[in-house]
């Protein structure tokens, strides 16, 4: 109460910034901050106000304890406390979209115009703020679902699918239709005028990072593509950085065999199965022992890294790893152009160890196992390159053209082992047809709002388009939760017309062909005189001396 007493001299004005994603405990917070609003001396009239902004529509971080209903239960609380107070409370809506073109907000109202109320509100209706601005929507035609189940061979690799998988069928179907886009120069029109595309406006969203995440990146880098790569990287799980941690570690312990026998069967040093097991099997000693009396490529590349282990920092191991016994080059020719992506994040957090700590090959190491690094990418500084993320990650943003591959059925993983009733108890989760009617309740509660978290989910994909939205998908499409049905079914509601892959509607006027041909063609630039100077060099200041920095190395 001390703490509140003091609080309440200094805050007037309290605001609210993204409400509907508020949890209750941070909503307590905001009660106690202005309680004194509405209260005795503190509701002072004109001097004080609670200022509170969000769209229930957009509640979808319910995994971090936003909850929905939050939002409803505390808007009627401070309109009793104001009104009893005998202030001004007033509620607003703002139906105006500063992003998206009519032809997206068209499909937005007429595909969750039907959707229950309790998920998206009593109405979803919008103007657009651009009413002029061109837009279309495209609907494409799922790639059924894979109904073979061939045998798979006993070494081939669990993690890859072929070729003829829907998934990747799908990946490959968006990379080739953007690499289109980009080699036709196709003209989108944004609030600045027409203009040909570039790989910056598009942005491409899946609901979680399965296989169809990564299969996307894999086929956009196989068609040369310019893309920035996967949004979130956890480093201990990449193949590449599995086996240069797995060097680094026989480095530091020449006794650790697995690490050895890791490397040894690693795109660096490409032993095959049969030769490692030739190699270890009947052995005395360690691995190591074995391994360094024989004249083979593979054991002068480990005892040129073994001479230079207590000399070189971490950076400088790897570097000479990827660099001088070319392991860069044999990594991404074995796992492909995306695990360039992983080697330089792991060069990056080993430039970012040595900033803070004594650069240790043993301290690095127990540094990566201690913390499961994830490294998270500035989506808005890709420049123009494509991004790929889920709809998550793409809260707040925006794109001219967006892509959602993702809209087939779906079923929410249960994970949860425990449930909590309404007075807070923990109930253990039993199998649905054994349940007692208690859990069986709680469990259909929970499907409920994940059904109505999914459906809020969707919203946010689709309005994150500016002028442009492709809604493609794969497999099964036939429960009630399925984003491509609910599409689906609101643009049968609207003009539609044919498109090579689905149907498409479309508002404002767009440039044909021949205008995109013939853009494309005049759209390399010349460049001009100046660009060819000679800058002079500055004058190059002198460091500040100080007594502290004797500079030289950390560790010999």
């Amino acid at each position: 109460a001390w703490v509140l007493f003091r609080l309440d001299g200094g805050i007037d004005h309290v605001l609210v910034d993204e409400a509907q994603d508020t949890s209750p405990k941070q909503w307590q917070v905001i009660k106690h901050l202005t309680d004194e609003f509405t209260s005795g001396e503190g509701a002072r009239a004109g001097g004080r106000t609670l200022f509170v902004v969000g769209d229930k529509k957009q509640s979808i971080y319910s995994f971090q304890g936003a909850d929905v209903a939050a939002f409803d239960k505390n808007q009627d609380h401070f309109d009793r406390k104001f009104t009893a107070a005998q202030q001004m409370f007033q509620n607003r809506s703002l139906l105006y979209s500063f992003r998206s073109s009519p032809a997206i907000l068209n499909v937005v109202d007429a595909a969750l115009a039907d959707l229950p109320p309790e998920a998206l509100g009593a109405e979803v209706a919008h103007r657009a703020c651009f009413p002029d601005l061109p837009g279309r929507v495209d609907l494409w035609d799922r790639i059924e679902a894979d109904e073979v189940k061939e045998e798979a061979p006993f070494e081939d690799p669990v993690d890859l699918i072929r070729p003829s998988h829907p998934v990747a069928q799908s990946a490959d179907k968006i990379a080739t239709e953007i690499s289109r886009l980009l080699a036709e120069g196709t003209q989108i029109v944004t609030r600045n005028g027409p203009r040909p595309v570039h790989a910056g406006d598009i942005l491409i969203l899946v609901q979680t990072r399965s296989t169809l995440f990564t299969e996307i990146i894999r086929a956009c880098k196989a068609h040369d593509l310019p893309i920035a790569g996967a949004d979130r990287l956890k480093l201990g799980e990449e193949m590449a950085v599995k086996d240069l941690v797995a060097l680094l570690s026989f480095l530091a312990t020449p006794e650790d065999d697995l690490s050895l026998a890791a490397v040894l069967r690693s795109p660096l040093l490409g032993m095959s199965e049969q030769e490692l097991y030739t190699l270890a099997h009947g052995r005395t000693g360690y691995l190591w022992e074995k391994l360094r009396g024989l004249d083979l490529p593979a054991v002068a590349l480990l005892k040129d890294l073994r001479d230079q282990v207590d000399y070189l920092r971490p950076y400088d191991l790897l570097e000479r790893v990827l660099v001088r016994h070319n392991g860069r080059h044999r990594r991404i020719t074995r796992l492909g152009a995306e695990a360039e992506d992983a080697i330089d994040e792991l060069l990056n957090q080993a430039l970012a160890y040595e900033r803070g700590a004594v650069p240790s090959l043993t301290g690095f190491l127990s540094w990566l196992e201690a913390d499961a690094v994830q490294v998270k990418r500035q989506a808005e500084g890709s420049g123009q390159r494509i991004r790929v993320m889920t709809v998550h990650g793409a809260k707040g943003l925006e794109s001219e053209i967006v892509i959602l591959p993702d809209t087939g059925d779906r079923s929410a993983p249960g994970r949860d082992a425990l449930y909590a009733d309404e007075n807070g108890q923990m109930l253990w989760k039993t199998p649905s047809g054994d349940s007692p009617p208690a859990i069986a309740a709680l469990r259909a509660q929970k499907q409920q709002r994940e059904a109505e978290e999914s459906l809020r989910l969707l919203y946010v994909a689709l309005t994150r388009a500016r002028c442009w939205l492709i809604v493609a998908g794969h497999g099964k499409a036939e429960k009630d939760g399925a984003w491509h049905m609910i599409v689906a079914k609101g643009m049968a509601k609207l003009e539609t017309a044919p498109t090579l892959h689905g149907l498409r509607h479309q508002t404002g006027a767009w440039p044909d062909a021949s205008q995109q041909a013939q853009a494309h063609i005049a759209a390399d630039p010349v460049p001009e005189d100046w660009m060819f100077l000679q800058t002079e060099h500055p004058a190059k200041t002198s460091p500040v001396l100080s007594p502290s920095d004797l500079g030289g190395a950390k560790a010999l």
